[in-house]
Formats: C-alpha cells, structure tokens, sequence
C-alpha cells in the first residue's frame, strides 16, 4: 500500500501501481483499517481462498491409528505393486505365505486389482487434498504440499483428517483471538 485517501487505495506490486476506489468513499480515515479487512475478506472469497493459511505438515506418527494406517497402506502397495512378490522365491512367500498356499492363491488372484483400487483410491484421495491445499494457501512450490500429497497417497484418508485438524485447530486459534 502506497496511499490511502477517503476515496481510494493506492497497491503498488510487481513494479505496477493500482487505485482502487471506496464505494461509498469513507468518512474519515478511522473507517480504513474495518474497509481494508473487508477488502481481504473479499478477496480471498473471490478467489475461493479460506482465510486459515496451512504452513505445516503433521506426519502420521503424530497420532498411532494414523501410523498404523500409514503403514498397513505402505505395505499393501508395496506387496501388491507385483505378483513376483507373492510367488515362490519372494521372501513374503517363502517365510509366511508358503505355510498357507490357499491364502498365496487368493492373494495372487487379487493381487492386480487391490493394488489398482488402492492407486486409485489414493490418487481421488489426493485430488480432495489437493484442493484443500489449494484452499489453506499451499501450493506445489512448497515442501509442505509436496508432504501432505506423498502422504495422502500412501495413507489416504488419515491424511485429510490430520489436515482437517490442523485447519479446526487455527480456526479455533483465530476465534480465541477475537474475544
């Protein structure tokens, strides 16, 4: 910001210079901090952007049910990525799966789609958080996107919990500091 007047603002930003008018032009100059805060409110509607801000990534281990989660998803993609891991010769077969050739045939059987509906489970999951992200003011440019997203695809829904979390607790921080 650069001036301000009962009629206007002057923003300077990327070497430019704009003026934006009042409507209705203020008062006294009392009014610009209420007119200046409903300009930001605005904006960011606009630009369909929450006024919470997300600057950090919680890792699972934060809470044990999304840990186990987060390996249990880990595991399974990690296993049903291919059918030479439960085949004869794969140490998954010869220490556990060989002792129950019913469940290694079943297993093998299912091995393509679980592996599938989990990438593609995961991958809707991280479009949800990619637009969350996008939301809370996080962009692809910065390390915490690129956690929550590997996160969300590895554990899926326990990452936008954690997410959700982070935004209810900034919320309620936000609510605190207005009374």
């Amino acid at each position: 910001m650069t001036d301000i007047t009962l009629d206007n603002i002057k923003i300077k930003y990327g070497g430019k210079e704009v003026v934006i008018p009042f409507d209705p032009p203020m008062k006294s100059l009392r009014e610009a901090r209420e007119r200046l805060v409903q300009m930001d409110k605005d904006a960011l509607q606009m630009l369909g952007r929450s006024d919470i801000t997300i600057t950090k990534y919680i890792p699972p281990y934060t809470d044990p049910a999304h840990l186990l989660n987060f390996n249990m998803c880990l595991l399974m993609l990690t296993v049903f990525s291919s059918s030479s891991n439960i085949r004869p010769g794969a140490f998954l077969y010869d220490t556990v799966l060989s002792r129950v050739p019913p469940f290694a045939s079943c297993l093998q059987i299912l091995q393509p789609y679980v592996f599938w509906i989990l990438v593609l489970a995961h991958t809707y999951e991280c479009g949800l958080m990619f637009k969350k992200l996008k939301r809370h003011g996080v962009t692809p440019f910065e390390k915490t996107w690129w956690y929550w997203i590997g996160s969300c695809f590895v554990e899926g829904i326990t990452s936008l919990k954690r997410v959700d979390e982070l935004i209810a607790e900034k919320t309620r921080e936000k609510e605190a500091k207005k009374h």
